[in-house]
């Protein structure tokens, strides 16, 4: 089985589904070969289902023609953008992500008093987002697909870092306590991400 092998200090190995990454094994550093290979085949009935699962939803999901009329993602409704060929498309979606997420994050940012750097947007194919040593918070534009409930945990998750620059337990500690429902939107976003796309 194909996967991608993450190691951290960790104490555990544990799996997850990634729509783009596929499977992703994220293990301790000192764990051998031998046991993430017997892991896989403890959990191979549960990978094959959920990589079913989302082989199923992308077939689902229809390739845009870029027509007039033709709806699309936006904060999570379908919506007719006042443009539609791909390059005006990705131009409207890139200004109103860049203010939207500004916007969001600047209120955010005040509540829970994690206040970032700059707020900017990219190109990502496998990210949604990153805070930099310097607390610059980069945010794939894709994300403005997303329903607002979701960008919010991803602004949460990024400016929990301005804290705490890894995936430690104080780092989740925190997240929780800015953004209680974060196990929820996170599964949406790792379940449904073919979907915020062109």
């Amino acid at each position: 089985m194909k996967y991608t092998l993450h190691r951290s200090a960790r104490r555990t190995i544990s799996v997850q589904i990634h729509p783009e990454k596929g499977v992703v094994i994220r293990a301790p550093r000192l764990v051998s070969a031998r046991r993430i290979e017997k892991f896989l085949k403890e959990k191979e009935d549960w990978i094959q289902n959920h990589l079913q699962k989302i082989e199923k939803k992308r077939s689902q999901t229809k390739p845009s023609t870029f027509e007039p009329g033709e709806t699309h993602l936006y904060l999570g409704k379908e919506t007719v953008p006042p443009v539609h060929t791909k390059t005006f498309l990705t131009k409207w979606y890139k200004e109103k992500a860049l203010h939207y997420l500004t916007e969001r994050t600047n209120q955010i940012a005040e509540q829970t008093n994690l206040h970032p750097e700059k707020t900017q947007i990219r190109t990502y194919r496998s990210r949604w987002g990153t805070c930099s040593a310097h607390n610059t918070i980069t945010y794939n534009w894709r994300i403005i697909m997303a329903p607002p409930e979701v960008i919010d945990y991803l602004i949460c998750h990024e400016l929990a870092h301005i804290k705490h620059k890894n995936h430690g337990k104080n780092f989740y500690k925190l997240l929780a306590e800015i953004h209680p429902q974060y196990k929820t939107t996170r599964k949406w976003l790792r379940e449904n991400s073919h979907m915020l796309s062109l």
